[in-house]
């Protein structure tokens, strides 16, 4: 992509006005949303293993962070009807289309994480 490319996108979405990148980033759901669609990139989870796996979330914003992401059309909750009627929790096609995004957020706050503003 070049300088061009970046300065001839709209800022705002023509028929609402609102921002599309703040919308998109208010929907991954701040501090723990991210790790967890990170998590689910790997493979579908249930509950406990995404807790297991999100250090220092408690359990209520974990529900509420999943009910959110179902909500939005990322994330998809499947019964397993086994011995312990757990739930799995993975990612739509949409979910996972943030891949490649959620990577290169992360090599980018690799790279500039050390350097001063």
């Amino acid at each position: 992509m070049n300088d061009m490319t970046l300065h001839t996108r709209p800022l705002t979405d023509p028929d609402t006005g609102a921002c599309p990148v703040a919308e998109i980033l208010r929907e991954l759901g701040g501090k723990h949303g991210p790790r967890i669609l990170h998590c689910l990139l790997t493979r579908e989870l249930h509950f406990l293993e995404l807790e297991r796996a999100v250090t220092g979330i408690s359990r209520k914003v974990l529900k509420a962070q999943l009910s959110d992401f179902i909500a939005a059309g990322l994330v998809v909750r499947r019964p397993k009807y086994d011995a312990r009627n757990r739930v799995g929790y993975g990612l739509t096609p949409k979910g996972r289309a943030l891949g490649p995004i959620l990577f290169q957020l992360y090599d980018w706050a690799q790279t500039y994480k050390a350097q001063p503003a």
